[in-house]
């Protein structure tokens, strides 16, 4: 069977093959197993929302949501692909983009941990 995204009860996240069975395979398979990964895509989706809520406020708002997608785009890719340096860098400048708002700074960092344990 081929799906894009499949999620266990356990919250095991299976994406990017082909599943049989128990097994996975396949150019781009990617296996969670910690379930971090769908934790992360709700902290990104959560934290537009707020920019979005909070755009007036932002100067560099729609940077701010180019960033947040390319670190997303960077965590979710294969091991083999990720660039750590360029989500380092795409982390600081959301930092500087969303310091006018303390809330949107505050729910950056647990997003930034969470990217840290899953490089």
């Amino acid at each position: 069977m081929t799906d894009p995204r499949i999620t266990t009860n356990y919250g095991t996240v299976i994406s990017g093959g082909t599943f049989t069975g128990s097994n996975i395979g396949g150019q781009g398979a990617v296996f969670d197993a910690s379930g971090r990964g769908e934790e992360l895509r709700r902290r990104v989706e959560a934290l537009l929302g707020l920019i979005e809520a909070h755009a007036g406020d932002l100067p560099e708002a729609r940077h701010a949501r180019r960033d947040l997608e390319e670190v997303l785009t960077e965590v979710e890719a294969v091991p083999q692909e990720r660039d750590p340096a360029r989500v380092g860098a795409a982390l600081d400048r959301l930092s500087t983009r969303l310091a006018p708002v303390t809330a949107l700074v505050t729910a950056l960092g647990p997003i930034a941990e969470l990217v840290q344990s899953l490089l």
